[in-house]
């Protein structure tokens, strides 16, 4: 059988990248003004992260972290690598409990950008 491989236009992978952003900001936004945790992975646990293979790391350290910081005060959460850039956020949804969202790869920089405008969370 012939193998066939997608062939993306320049256009086609920008429009991709602009709607995972706009879905990003949106979550981000639906994050503001509420109680936020900040994690930073060292860097060997920020490799694993982005480690592709039969163990799901995301997944782990996601549900580590969440049981570590449910305090009943915390209502939002920034996961970032040993960089600082974010790898995924995350908030409390009323009662579905907590709701993530990764962050590409390429668009971890535009992420860091955006939450700099509150330098203070970083802290």
């Amino acid at each position: 059988m012939p193998e066939y491989r997608l062939k993306l236009t320049e256009d086609e992978i920008e429009e991709s990248q602009q709607r995972t952003l706009d879905e990003l900001h949106a979550f981000i936004q639906q994050m503001d003004g509420r109680s936020l945790a900040v994690v930073t992975l060292d860097e060997e646990q920020s490799a694993l992260w982005d480690q592709d293979g039969d163990i799901d790391y995301q997944d782990i350290y996601g549900r580590q972290i969440i049981n570590q910081i449910s305090d009943g005060i915390t209502e939002t959460l920034m996961i970032r690598n040993h960089e600082g850039l974010p790898l995924a956020l995350g908030m409390i949804n009323g009662e579905a409990g907590w709701q993530g969202i990764g962050v590409d790869k390429r668009l971890r920089f535009e992420i860091a950008t955006m939450f700099q405008n509150d330098e203070t969370e970083f802290q």
